[in-house]
């Protein structure tokens, strides 16, 4: 079911427009439209390639239980930290070129 709903996600996140409900929601995400768009346009297809892995794991049990534990948190971890980041550099570049 975690690797559906990422799949779901992954594909509507490059395409939802800026707003306060859903999405990720940092502050330099809100204040830049531009920040906004290139995140989530990055996060959307590694949220596909963690659904993809997790359903693949899910429908060909390759890896045992401690296994699977450690391949979830990897994906949710690269799903969710890498665009954080990648949006906080975005911010940062910007800022030292406008300063």
């Amino acid at each position: 079911a975690t690797g559906i709903l990422f799949l779901i996600v992954g594909n509507w996140l490059p395409k939802c427009r800026q707003n306060y409900t859903v999405g990720i929601k940092l502050p330099w995400t809100l204040a830049d439209e531009d920040n906004w768009d290139r995140t989530h346009r990055l996060a959307g297809p590694l949220w596909m390639a963690g659904g993809a892995v997790l359903l693949l794991d899910a429908l060909l049990d390759p890896l045992p239980e401690e296994g699977r534990m450690v391949l979830v948190l990897s994906v949710l971890f690269a799903a969710g930290i890498f665009p954080m980041v990648y949006s906080a550099w975005l911010w940062w570049r910007k800022q030292r070129t406008v300063s």
